[in-house]
């Protein structure tokens, strides 16, 4: 497939984990190519919304993107990472359903739209070719909403150069302090850099913050029209993440309100990778948070409704896993697996309350038996395990 082989080639910094290049990098070549195939667009004027955030952007994204379909708009949804496909990070949403893809379908229009300018697209990274991509992709598909997950910050992202009519801010923690800055207030203000003078409107999921609510209202004042939303707290963060999505669409088109509100949590797809049980018996549990207040939410939600269980946790080289271990010391568990393979960070010293429960453990072997036995299974930390989880299952079925 020409279009997943071209992608191959190209650098791709989640994989690597290299975020130094961002020391030195501006979004001035990736404008010119855009300054390139936007005039072949100007026919497709879909309304354009950016998530940008540190916790909640990817079932954000989501939920507005399900919810415009459900109200009968054809919807495109570009988010990143992916779980097992890259196809799968730009989607089209009707009737509240995700429709990925065909590779032949990709591949056509690869060959139809890219191959003939293809020098213009070498240089580009793994990322930045997908936001290009994507973006002539929805044009052809003629979508009428557009939802775009930024992917690392907001001022130096790719997908700030759709060129957004409203953003979405969720939550703001500490991730990525390397690049983005090491406070809240400043990884704020990266993600706040994706606005551009097109914006009409910030919508902000409550900080709950008053040093960040500050930043965001004096960043707001001459730029756009600024609408905090306070987070009405649910039982699972899905559906306080669905609920404020709901209130965000009715929020920026009050025509919708009338027809969001009969719209019930439970009639919409979850999102895939969220909290998704893999296998009921026992059950396998796969959520992808990867930060200490991700991972703190995520594993006291699950015992709430689990006495006790099991935890296999994989972080990558660039995350906090010292935070990430603390957040786990008073839970219910039976066993904590830090997966520790290939690609993947090696936690250092462990907590005291969790020294006696941990087994480091780096093949699919050496957690076989966690899929075939009584306890349930919370696997978290990285999309990466998705894909080792997921081959584990399939292989243990069919034993």
């Amino acid at each position: 497939m020409q279009f997943l082989d071209f992608l191959h080639s190209l650098q791709n910094i989640e994989k690597t984990r290299n975020f130094n290049v961002f020391q030195s990098y501006s979004l001035d070549g990736l404008s010119e190519l855009f300054q390139f195939i936007k005039p072949k667009q100007n026919l497709h004027k879909p309304i354009r919304i950016s998530v940008v955030g540190t916790n909640g952007k990817g079932s954000t994204s989501h939920y507005l993107a399900s919810l415009l379909s459900v109200l009968g708009f054809k919807t495109g949804l570009y988010t990143s990472p992916h779980l097992l496909s890259p196809l799968e990070r730009f989607q089209i949403f009707q009737a509240g359903k995700p429709i990925l893809p065909k590779d032949e379908d990709v591949e056509s229009f690869f060959v139809k739209t890219i191959l003939p300018n293809l020098e213009k697209f070498k240089s580009l990274s793994y990322f930045e070719f997908l936001t290009v991509f994507s973006y002539l992709y929805f044009a052809e598909e003629k979508t009428e909403f557009e939802i775009w997950e930024a992917g690392l910050g907001g001022r130096l992202d790719a997908t700030k150069l759709v060129e957004a009519e409203f953003v979405i801010l969720t939550k703001i923690g500490l991730d990525h302090s390397e690049i983005l800055g090491d406070t809240k207030e400043k990884i704020c203000l990266e993600k706040l850099g994706i606005i551009t003078d097109v914006c009409r409107k910030l919508v902000v999921m409550d900080p709950e913050d008053e040093s960040l609510k500050t930043i965001i209202q004096n960043f707001s004042e001459n730029k756009t029209l600024l609408q905090i939303l306070p987070l009405e707290k649910k039982p699972t963060y899905l559906e306080t993440n669905f609920l404020f999505s709901k209130n965000t669409l009715s929020d920026l088109f009050p025509e919708f309100e009338s027809k969001l509100k009969s719209i019930s949590f439970e009639s919409v797809d979850r999102p895939r990778g969220r909290m998704e049980v893999l296998q009921k018996s026992p059950e396998i549990v796969f959520d992808p948070a990867h930060n200490p207040v991700a991972v703190a939410t995520t594993t006291l939600e699950f015992s709430l409704t689990h006495k006790s269980f099991v935890i296999v946790l994989g972080s990558l080289p660039d995350k906090d896993r010292e935070g990430i271990l603390l957040a786990l010391e008073n839970l219910p568990l039976e066993s904590l697996y830090l997966w520790e393979g290939p690609g993947f960070g090696t936690f250092s010293e462990l907590p005291k309350a969790l020294k006696t429960k941990t087994v480091r453990v780096q093949t699919e072997e050496d957690i076989k038996t966690l899929f075939q036995g009584r306890s349930p299974v919370l696997v978290l930390g990285s999309f990466r395990l998705y894909g080792i989880v997921a081959n584990l299952i399939q292989n243990t079925i069919n034993m």
